[in-house]
């Protein structure tokens, strides 16, 4: 059995699994709980426990080469013996005298006590050696170490590959692959400032170059995998003030799908441009997306058309300011 699957089992005891606490209990069933004490939860594990209805959930006494001893037995039988609570590999025994816990990664240990409660359930531990859960401190973890019996692997999650797809001026859309169970995914465009993952990464300027820095942790670790990947967002096609042929939808704003009209052929001309889902402002009235529009290639009296239209459009809305404004005078 290596670590992790260690880790997995207990885990799982701990997180939503009935279990009570009960001396010499090594997975005794009653009532529809699994019976533990501190040092015989590990030894039922190493015995082949695996959650079977029946005597001792699947564990066969002496099993596996793992011997029938106390805490401070199983303490001794461990190799790479330290005092230091910084660095604690996952899978490894905590001891204090008289009782033992397995650590779990993230500071978490899976311990059957009645410290707290009386199962099987998840403390921490400082880096100090403080035994605590829910702000309350029980005793000190003294020492921890590795049992022989257990394959014990560090070993990072792969990020097989990362995929850039669906590129728009202001947003991508992400996947990504991994070759094992991670516990976290986060990413970054600056390297330093991490955010949850999310499969669409938005509010993102056009024409720009960006380096995304995807972060796994492997489960049940606390070992990060970090992978790079560059993209660049596209580029608008036109700029303000250019004519354009208008051929589809007019929306209210830009960021919305209401749309107010739709456009035929029309002749506009792009007043304002926003990093948004209809990025295109047309005469100031509603928003398009590039799709809907095409350059608009005129000669003189077209060009004078469009110039009376734009300046048509001003004289209007003044009137109407000015019309409100006597309006409420009178």
């Amino acid at each position: 059995m290596d670590n992790y699957e260690l880790v997995s089992i207990a885990n799982k005891l701990a997180a939503d699994t009935p279990t009570k606490y009960m001396l010499g209990g090594w997975g005794n069933q009653k009532d529809g709980y699994y019976l533990f004490d501190c040092v015989c939860l590990i030894k039922s594990i190493l015995w082949g426990f695996d959650f079977k209805k029946g005597a001792h959930g699947g564990a066969i006494y002496g099993s596996n080469g793992v011997p029938d001893v106390g805490a401070n037995k199983m303490i001794e039988l461990c190799e790479d013996i330290s005092y230091d609570f910084k660095n604690i590999d996952i899978g490894e025994i905590l001891w204090l005298d008289g009782h033992v816990g397995i650590y779990v990664g993230d500071r978490r240990v899976v311990e059957a006590t009645v410290a707290w409660d009386s199962k099987v359930l998840f403390s921490y531990v400082l880096e100090d050696g403080v035994r605590i859960k829910d702000n309350h401190r029980v005793y000190k973890w003294i020492k921890h170490g590795k049992l022989p019996y257990i394959k014990y692997n560090n070993a990072y999650a792969t990020i097989v590959s990362i995929n850039i797809y669906d590129i728009s001026y202001n947003s991508v859309k992400i996947s990504y692959e991994v070759d094992t169970p991670i516990s976290e995914v986060m990413y970054s465009l600056d390297n330093t400032n991490y955010l949850p993952f999310n499969s669409v990464i938005d509010n993102l300027s056009p024409n720009q170059k960006y380096i995304l820095t995807l972060r796994v942790k492997r489960a049940y670790t606390d070992n990060y995998t970090y992978k790079k990947i560059e993209f660049e967002t596209l580029k608008y096609k036109y700029k303000i003030n250019d004519n354009v042929i208008i051929t589809g939808p007019i929306y209210m704003d830009s960021s919305s799908n209401e749309i107010i009209s739709y456009a035929n052929n029309s002749i506009g001309i792009i007043t304002k441009i926003e990093h948004n889902l209809h990025p295109y402002m047309i005469d100031n009235i509603g928003y398009t997306n590039e799709e809907y529009i095409k350059p608009y290639e005129m000669d003189k009296y077209n060009n004078v058309l469009v110039i009376l239209k734009k300046y048509l459009i001003l004289l209007i809305s003044v009137v109407l300011l000015i019309y409100s404004i006597i309006k409420s005078i009178l």
